[in-house]
């Protein structure tokens, strides 16, 4: 059997299957028919590429959306370098 990996992995190798969510899935083929359409020819890597990265775009705004997030001021984010001693 095919070892498999998922799209959100950082790193796609071409030998393994790939599985999708159905979100990434419509936006992988909706990659190719944009690539289709412009006439210059497919690249699969670009497209589950550009799937990767919307894919992570539409997760980060829903997480953004439901509050999922942490947010700080300046000042705030200034004492937590500054606590951190990063600079």
């Amino acid at each position: 059997m095919i070892e498999s990996q998922t799209l959100a992995q950082m790193n796609l190798e071409g030998s393994k299957l790939i599985n999708f969510a159905p979100a990434e899935l419509k936006i992988f083929k909706e990659e190719l028919d944009k690539q289709f359409d412009e006439g210059n020819g497919v690249d699969i890597f670009k497209a589950l590429r550009n799937a990767r990265y919307l894919a992570m775009l539409d997760r980060s705004f829903k997480e953004l959306e439901e509050g999922k997030v942490v947010s700080f001021t300046e000042d705030e984010w200034e004492d937590f370098i500054n606590a951190q001693n990063l600079h």
